[in-house]
């Protein structure tokens, strides 16, 4: 049989082996509990950032909705205005082919005396009125198709605008992947443990 101290010395073996084994166990469910809790906060942070993005996407698209229309809202005021240009013209126009017929009447009076000068007078009054309504016309026609450019090229730069605008919010934000759960440790095996404990007892009786 083995002696008192024998006994107290497997006991004793026992106990430094639970209380290893505890410790061990104890070390492992700190760090996985520390591991599950910063992947807890890279979730939170990660939701957060994608809650962000999302509102702050939202914002833009609304933003760019405005632009957008304030684009159009531009483009079709300056082709009222250059339509204004062109009415402006035109008027003026008219009221010169107006002027060159009121003095091409004012001449007519030679046009009833007799006589070679007086045929003459009237002819070159007629011909001058013909060139002026002829130089009248042409330009209102050139200001015509210049007001179209005009328009034209409001418009192109409203569409490169608008396109530039639309790119901006054209996609979605990508939040990426969410965080990956980290890998936790296995707890010690208890057989270890016991076979400790075994081994502490059973060479305490080989002692006494």
């Amino acid at each position: 049989m083995c002696g008192p101290a024998a006994a107290i010395a497997a006991v004793a073996g026992v106990g430094q082996a639970l209380a290893g084994h505890q410790a061990a166990v104890a070390g492992v469910n700190y760090r996985n509990k520390a591991k599950l809790k910063n992947f807890e906060r890279q979730n939170v942070q990660y939701l957060t950032d994608a809650m962000l993005d999302n509102a702050l996407y939202k914002q833009d698209q609304l933003q760019n909705d405005q632009e957008q229309d304030q684009v159009y809202r531009d483009m079709i005021n300056q082709w009222r205005a250059n339509d204004r240009e062109l009415d402006k013209i035109f008027a003026k126009g008219s009221f010169k082919m107006e002027q060159a017929i009121r003095e091409m009447h004012q001449n007519d009076y030679a046009g009833t005396q007799t006589g070679a000068t007086a045929a003459r007078l009237a002819g070159k009054s007629t011909k001058e009125m013909g060139f002026k309504k002829a130089e009248y016309v042409h330009e209102m026609l050139m200001a015509e198709k210049t007001k179209v450019d005009k328009d034209e090229t409001v418009r192109d730069h409203a569409q490169w605008d608008s396109w530039a605008m639309y790119e901006k919010v054209r996609y979605a934000p990508i939040h990426g992947h969410a965080p990956v759960a980290p890998l936790l440790e296995a707890k010690p095996s208890a057989a270890g443990a016991l076979f400790g404990a075994v081994g502490s007892i059973a060479g305490g009786f080989a002692d006494g």
